[in-house]
């Protein structure tokens, strides 16, 4: 007879067997004793802090102290220093001729066909300065620029002159009233309370280029008609452009002088100049005024 097969539990009963064991360990796990959630914080924290405290025990490297670092220091260079004739003025000194007051008093546009007449004057002018031979009494740098009667515009004719010669050559010119009309450039300058040729002939100043004053215009300067304490304004006015000749010999000089018929200065002057140069008012001077005029510069 074959042995009978063991009894396998019935399923209901399997199920109660896995119900107690359950049971028996949440049992277990409740008879555990857990830890509350702030101690658990505390432990946490404290694990922290000796984290910290074993940091702060390590070495650590040695900081450069900020004064130690070099720092970037940009060099600029110091600018250039600036010739005379490029310096602007410092403020003691008077400010330029503008060209807007050379234009109010007779400067022509270098554009118009009067520059053009004027640019060939020039040229005839500065030509004869340099073939003129150096003499004691007579100064090739010397222009007299002068006329047979008043009104014929030897203003207008020194002033564009001596404009034309500074911008188209390289030399320096000043320009000189030496005429003291009403109208003269000085009074067309603005200049009359300013010192120039008069000071120069009354005291002999040895330093003649504080008298002048520049313009706008580069390498000309103006010595205006300044006052006089003497009686007689004719008076070393061949003696003070000698002065300032001597003293500026790289200076072209060009001399607005009253009409030959109305006044000795011209003839003066004439004696010592290197050249002369006469205006002629068109269809109003006339030939016998020319002639004496002549007479009188060449006597």
């Amino acid at each position: 007879m074959s042995p009978t097969p063991p009894e396998r539990p019935h399923l209901a009963e399997r199920a109660a067997v896995a119900a107690r064991a359950a049971i028996a360990a949440d049992a277990l796990l409740a008879r555990t004793p857990r830890q509350p959630l702030i101690e658990r914080a505390a432990d946490t924290a404290r694990a922290a802090m000796a984290a910290d405290a074993v940091l702060a025990r390590a070495p650590r490297q040695t900081l450069v102290p900020v004064e130690t670092i070099p720092a970037a220091v940009e060099k600029v260079a110091p600018p250039a220093p600036q010739s005379p004739a490029t310096a602007r003025p410092t403020h003691d000194a008077p400010a330029p001729i503008t060209s807007a007051l050379l234009r109010r008093a007779g400067l022509v546009s270098n554009a118009g066909p009067a520059w053009e007449e004027i640019a060939l004057v020039r040229e005839q002018i500065v030509r004869s300065v340099e073939t003129t031979p150096s003499a004691k009494d007579r100064l090739a740098r010397l222009v007299v620029v002068t006329s047979a009667r008043t009104g014929a515009g030897t203003s207008f004719a020194a002033l564009n002159l001596a404009a034309s010669i500074a911008e188209g050559t390289d030399r320096r010119v000043i320009l000189v009233d030496a005429a003291g009309r009403a109208n003269s450039l000085t009074a067309l300058l603005g200049l009359r309370d300013s010192p120039g040729l008069g000071q120069l002939r009354d005291t002999g100043r040895n330093d003649p280029a504080g008298l002048l004053l520049h313009t706008e215009i580069p390498g000309l300067l103006v010595l205006p008609r300044g006052t006089s304490k003497s009686s007689n304004a004719q008076d070393n006015v061949v003696e003070a452009l000698r002065h300032l000749a001597e003293r500026l010999p790289d200076h072209l000089i060009v001399l607005d002088t009253p009409a030959c018929l109305e006044s000795s200065v011209a003839g003066l002057l004439a004696a010592v100049a290197g050249q002369v140069a006469l205006v002629v008012e068109a269809e109003r001077t006339k030939r016998a005024e020319v002639e004496t005029a002549l007479d009188i510069l060449t006597a």
